[in-house]
């Protein structure tokens, strides 16, 4: 089974990701190498800076599936944003506006890495409280989660799920970043591994290293929910 790759920016043209249909090819390329063959393109949405309309991500999401077919990268490709969270974003997903998780009641949510610990936490209360489930993204990232893991074991009691970045597991961005999510790992507070890549060069959406990691540090049950079968149950509907 290769890995799930729950977020990404591999969509040309929409955000600071991909800037062409070109290089979204040689992501896919370097994805598929790495064990990749499943990915949830996850394009920003942010209010009054960046957002791309649920309809208009879905018609460049059916274009680049049918150029990697035409290429003969044999990765399946599914909606998604990384929303930033504000307080008036019950409309926009009501209406239609912005995409979930394929389409299930799961939004991915990334927040300022400086936000305060009950900032977080309301906002997941509220998220909860639209009909959502939300799976914090990249949790590493944020001053008031890195190196508190009794921050990360709250949200996740409360039901909220958990996204780690592959470079972060692999150590691309740091000793503490990757002995954090260490202690994460040994508490089974993890249930996503992402990309986030951006590019083909600096940020590509590699995976094996990461999976090699957690393959070692972790039961085979667990990785395998990590790196595709959590998203499977979740979020692929198989």
């Amino acid at each position: 089974m290769g890995y799930t790759d729950v977020h990404c920016h591999i969509l040309p043209q929409v955000d600071d990701g991909s800037q062409s249909m070109d290089e979204t090819m040689e992501m896919l390329r370097i994805a598929s190498r790495s064990g990749i063959t499943s990915m949830i393109v996850t394009p920003h949405y942010k209010r009054g800076r960046v957002g791309t309309p649920r309809d208009e991500i879905g018609r460049l999401l059916q274009a680049v599936r049918e150029r990697a077919e035409e290429e003969q990268i044999s990765i399946r490709l599914y909606p998604g944003t990384e929303i930033y969270y504000n307080s008036s974003l019950e409309e926009k997903l009501e209406n239609g506006w912005i995409s979930r998780m394929n389409d299930t009641d799961f939004i991915l949510v990334e927040f300022s890495p400086m936000e305060s610990f009950p900032y977080i936490r309301n906002a997941i209360d509220d998220i909860f409280s639209m009909g959502y489930r939300p799976i914090i993204a990249h949790v590493e990232r944020y001053g008031c989660m890195l190196g508190k893991p009794e921050n990360v074991r709250i949200i996740h009691e409360m039901g909220c799920l958990v996204q780690v970045n592959a470079g972060s597991v692999a150590g691309n961005y740091g000793f503490k970043a990757k002995h954090f999510i260490q202690k994460l790992l040994r508490e089974h507070l993890i249930e996503f591994v992402g990309t986030d890549a951006h590019n083909a060069s600096g940020r590509p959406p590699e995976m094996a290293k990461c999976a090699d990691l957690i393959y070692r540090k972790c039961d085979r049950e667990y990785a395998d929910g990590i790196l595709f079968g959590n998203a499977e149950k979740y979020l692929l509907g198989k």
